[in-house]
């Protein structure tokens, strides 16, 4: 065949079943340089992209691994993960881990205080994303999220010269738009052009004689994204009281049951196993608390066949006119053991997490990963904070701008009956 009836090939599919890309440009070349069959040179460059492919896979799949066995060692996981991809190749890649890296190291800083569960949660996301944009998948959208805001209210009682402004540190700020929202009763306004994104993890918003008009009817504001609210500020007037706060149990839900997809190998385990780790977390989305699950089983010998996978459910929303401070139950269950045998095998959560207990199928005679293999979970009871988000000003925000020094003492004086009634 000569090189001008080749076929406008551009895609190949790969061992390892991953559609792949390859510039044609090259393909041709190559072909016309070496003399080979055309066949043998398909099946040079798809090993050759196949390998590459999967080699970067499979190293984003081993730190998603560590980091849902263990989300505050994100650094260390990102550092690794950057080491292993060295190929020319995988240049692409290696620069968004990197850039990750950077990303998280600068919203932990000093007066920051992103806690490092928080940061490795969002580096497993950011991973997650990569992956999915190497596999042409769909990629998730990118929510920010806040981990201060200072100062935690605004009292219109200060001298003006020391509420000039509102600061915001978080993550992902330059992604997406953020809606910045004035409420004066039952009124609002959209105050967003006032807002300043300095860095992707701080932004601030000027409350100056040229910023946001806040005035004697000016109750809260509010940063919004896709229609949610994500954070709340009290603007604390005359009358402004101090919200009222209650302990919410949640009585545990029924027993909950998955299967995670089958990823790797065969589907039997073979009596290798397989080794299983699981983990479990409630997530605080203020409006309403989800339950994530994570499991993986791995055969302990080649093929390696490994079921893997996560699940999240909404399992409680705050009701109307509140919202979840906090949660006051410990928030993650974990598990980890070696199956031996065809029987179930049940593995204590304990009474501090979400998880009373772990009950898990691994091997049996037949196919495993993906139609058998599975974990039932029972739930301790879920403790919540609740706060009410009317016209009122958070304890925990008085107290913040206390610390501060950025309340009058005129306000401290008013509040300081209601809080110490708020007191246990």
């Amino acid at each position: 065949m000569s090189a001008t009836s080749i076929p406008r090939i551009r895609f190949f599919r790969t061992s390892r079943k991953i559609l792949t890309a390859f510039p044609l440009s090259l393909f041709f070349l190559s072909i016309l340089i070496t003399g080979c069959s055309i066949g043998d040179k398909i099946e040079k460059i798809t090993d050759t992209v196949s390998d590459v492919t999967g080699d970067t896979l499979a190293t984003l799949d081993d730190a998603i691994d560590a980091l849902d066995r263990n989300s505050a060692s994100w650094q260390s996981v990102l550092q690794d993960t950057t080491s292993k991809l060295t190929g020319d190749a995988q240049s692409t890649v290696r620069n968004e881990v990197s850039d990750l890296l950077n990303r998280s190291v600068a919203a932990t800083g000093g007066e920051l205080r992103c806690n490092m569960d928080f940061v490795g949660a969002r580096v497993r996301q950011a991973l997650a994303r990569i992956r999915a944009r190497l596999m042409h998948q769909p990629v998730p959208a990118v929510e920010p999220a806040l981990c201060q805001v200072s100062p935690a209210a605004v009292d219109m009682a200060l001298d003006p010269s020391r509420r000039t402004k509102l600061e915001f540190f978080g993550y992902d700020f330059d992604t997406t738009p953020i809606k910045v929202t004035l409420h004066e009763g039952a009124r609002t306004r959209d105050v967003s052009s006032e807002l300043d994104r300095l860095t992707h993890y701080h932004m601030t918003l000027n409350l100056g004689g040229n910023g946001v008009p806040l005035s004697k009817t000016s109750d809260r504001l509010t940063l919004e994204w896709q229609n949610r609210q994500i954070s709340s500020i009290a603007v604390i007037q005359p009358a402004t009281p101090v919200c009222k706060e209650e302990d919410h149990t949640v009585l545990p839900q029924a027993k909950l049951t998955y299967t995670p997809p089958h990823t790797r190998g065969d589907r039997e385990y073979s009596g290798h196993g397989p080794e299983v780790w699981a983990n479990a977390k409630w997530i605080n989305e203020g409006t309403h608390i989800n339950f994530r699950l994570w499991m993986k089983a791995q055969e302990t010998r080649k093929d390696w066949t490994t079921a893997e996978g996560e699940r999240v459910i909404q399992y409680y929303t705050a009701p109307p006119g509140k919202r979840i401070d906090r949660i006051i139950s410990g928030t993650e269950s974990t598990a980890h053991y070696i199956d031996t045998d065809h029987n179930e095998d049940r593995q204590g959560g304990g009474p501090n997490g979400p998880v009373k207990e772990f009950v898990f199928r691994g091997d049996r005679n037949g196919d495993d990963a993906g139609s058998y293999t599975g974990v039932d979970v029972t739930f301790n009871p879920l403790i919540v904070r609740l706060v009410e988000v009317t016209n009122c000003a958070p304890a925990s925000a008085i107290k913040s701008i206390e610390r501060k020094d950025l309340i009058s003492p005129a306000t401290v004086k008013r509040l300081q009956p209601m809080m110490k009634k708020l007191q246990p």
